[in-house]
C-alpha cells in the first residue's frame, strides 16, 4: 500500500530544506569582541573589531600591518600599553584590516609580556594594561582605519550642524536635523564632536577592575572566565526633516564585549589574576596518593577473601 505523506509534513520539509539552503550561503555580521586567554606565563589578546556605519564610504580594501610593513607599529602600540602598565610589551603584533562601503572589520593579535610573575605554585597576571587607548592616524595605504571619526565622518556631519543654512535655499528642501546619542538628542555640535573624536582603538571603557566582571568556571575544559559588556563605544543617528516629515539618514554604531580566561580554576584580585600552575610535585604527591589508597583497597579485598575462604572450610569439617 502506497504510503501518503500528509500536504503540512510536505510543506515543514520543503521550508526547513529552504531555512537550510539560506543558512549556508548567508554569513552573519559577527559581533566586535575582546578576547584575552593567559596559558601558563603567556598571555594572548585579540581583537575583532567592526563599525558599522553609512555617513562616509568606505574603501573597498583588505591590508595587512605588521612590523615589517610598518616598522613604528611596535612603539605605537607599545606607548600605549606603557601608558597603563610601564611593564607591559606587546610581541607579535598584526593588524588585518578588511572594509566596505559601510563596514569595517579590524582584527588585531598580540602577545603581552612583563606582565606576568610566578611565586611559587601561584601566577599573578596584572591586567591593567586591558584598558589602553591609541589615537594615532594609523594608516593601511591612503586609508585611516584608526581616526575613522575625524578623518571621514566629522566633515559630512559638521554640514548638518547648522540646520538654518538649508531654510530658503534653491532646490534645498531639508528643513531641519536632529542629532542623536545613545538614542538621546544632543546639540548638533556635540553630536559632531562625539562622533569626530571617535577612534576604533580606544579600550577605555573596560576600565572597571576585573573582579567587578562575571566570572564562570566551566569544568568540562578547566577553565575560568570574566566577562564584561560595557557600553557602546559609538551609538549615533542623524534624523532629517523634509517638511513635515522626518527619516533616519545616517547611523553609525560600535562596541564591543570582553572576555579574560585562564586555564585552570582562577581567581582574581583588583586587575590581578591569580591561578595555581604548580611545579609538578603536587600533581605526582596526589597520584600516588591515589595509587596508594587502590593498593590498600586492594589488599583489604584479598586479606577479606582468603579469610572467607578459611572460615568456610573450617565450617565444612
Amino acid at each position: 500500500m502506497r504510503r501518503i505523506v500528509p500536504k503540512t509534513l510536505r510543506a515543514v520539509a520543503i521550508l526547513v530544506l529552504v531555512l537550510f539552503l539560506m543558512s549556508t550561503f548567508c554569513v552573519p555580521i559577527s559581533a566586535s569582541d575582546v578576547s584575552v586567554g593567559v596559558q601558563g606565563g603567556q598571555v594572548h589578546a585579540r581583537y575583532a573589531l567592526y563599525l558599522r556605519q553609512n555617513v562616509t564610504a568606505l574603501p573597498n580594501m583588505t591590508a595587512t600591518i605588521d612590523s615589517t610593513t610598518r616598522p613604528d607599529i611596535y612603539s605605537v602600540f607599545g606607548q600605549a600599553l606603557k601608558n597603563t602598565n610601564p611593564e607591559a610589551t606587546p610581541s607579535d603584533l598584526q593588524l588585518d584590516i578588511s572594509s566596505t562601503k559601510a563596514l569595517l572589520n579590524l582584527t588585531c593579535t598580540m602577545d603581552v609580556s612583563g606582565v606576568s610573575q610566578r611565586s611559587g605554585d601561584i601566577l599573578a597576571v596584572n591586567m591593567t594594561w586591558l584598558p589602553f587607548n591609541i589615537n594615532s592616524d594609523l594608516q593601511a595605504g591612503n586609508f585611516s582605519f584608526n581616526t575613522i571619526g575625524k578623518r571621514y565622518m566629522r566633515p559630512i556631519l559638521a554640514y548638518y550642524a547648522n540646520a538654518s543654512r538649508f531654510v530658503g535655499l534653491p532646490n534645498v528642501t531639508i528643513t531641519g536635523a536632529t542629532f542623536f546619542v545613545n538614542k538621546t538628542s544632543i546639540g548638533p555640535q556635540a553630536a559632531v564632536n562625539y562622533v569626530g573624536n571617535f577612534t576604533m582603538l580606544d579600550f577605555r571603557s573596560l576600565n572597571p577592575t576585573i573582579d567587578q566582571w562575571n566570572r564562570t568556571y566551566t569544568v568540562t575544559n578547566d577553565t575560568t572566565s570574566w566577562r564584561y559588556s560595557p557600553a557602546e563605544r559609538l551609538d549615533f543617528e542623524l534624523q532629517i526633516q523634509r517638511g513635515n516629515a522626518t527619516h533616519t539618514a545616517y547611523t553609525a554604531s560600535y562596541g564591543y564585549n570582553a572576555t579574560v580566561s585562564v586555564s585552570g580554576v582562577g581567581r582574581v584580585k583588583g586587575d590581578t589574576l591569580l591561578v595555581g600552575v604548580g611545579t609538578g610535585k603536587t600533581e605526582w604527591t596526589m597520584a600516588a596518593i591515589v595509587v596508594l589508597v587502590v593498593l590498600c583497597a586492594v589488599g583489604v579485598q584479598i586479606l577479606f577473601r582468603n579469610r572467607k575462604k578459611k572460615i568456610t572450610k573450617f565450617q565444612r569439617r
